[in-house]
């Protein structure tokens, strides 16, 4: 009987451990350096100006950060940028502090870019030079891996875009339309029926002579 009523007593406990887990903590996947700027929609380092809160935490807690990016290794990435997380550590959110640096691996939600603790982010040395492996105080170690799969960084624009993109995309000429190209096709279909209808009304003027 003793050892019954322990064999449920230790089923019930780990019941309570399997259900409790996830609640309890947050468990993030091991990527390499490469793996996560792969991953990663936008890559960039920033420090941060503002951190409001967006969602309250009884509806689960969000946040979003705003930061003053200096340096981009991947996408593009506006001189003022926003990011979200959520707030509790057990989902995962990333603890954005103002005044702090970071280097940031976000990720695309629609126009939106977010983060997370399992995301790769660091706290890197104040300032605006791009990442080097000597640090400093309050620093996290930037290691030869993660600056090889970083590559070279840019600078964001002077004139950002109202939102980030994954990448350059092809821009119109001062002055043109991106209706342009259809609106040629419809004056030449015009332009075409026209004639067309003058051929027809000189051929019947001559059969009816």
């Amino acid at each position: 009987m003793t050892s019954r009523i322990l064999f449920v007593l230790a089923l019930l406990a780990g019941t309570l451990v399997i259900a409790g887990g996830p609640a309890a903590a947050c468990s993030c996947a091991r990527l390499t350096p490469k793996q996560r700027v792969a991953g990663a929609a936008a890559v960039f380092t920033g420090t941060v100006t503002e951190v409001r809160l967006v969602e309250p935490v009884e509806d689960g807690g969000k946040v979003t950060a705003t930061l003053r990016a200096d340096q981009v290794y991947k996408g593009e990435i506006a001189l003022s940028a926003e990011v979200s997380s959520r707030v509790q550590g057990p989902a995962c959110g990333f603890p954005f502090r103002t005044g702090e640096r970071y280097l940031i691996f976000a990720h695309a939600e629609g126009e939106a870019l977010t983060t997370s603790s399992c995301s790769g982010n660091l706290t890197v040395a104040a300032g605006d030079r791009p990442l080097r492996t000597d640090g400093a105080d309050g620093a996290e170690p930037v290691t030869r891996a993660l600056l090889a799969a970083l590559g070279s960084p840019r600078r964001p624009p002077t004139h950002p875009p109202l939102t980030w993109s994954p990448g350059p995309t092809p821009r119109l000429a001062a002055g043109t339309s991106p209706d342009g190209p259809l609106l040629l096709g419809l004056a030449a279909l015009a332009a075409a029926g026209v004639a067309a209808g003058l051929v027809l009304a000189r051929r019947r003027r001559s059969a009816r002579r």
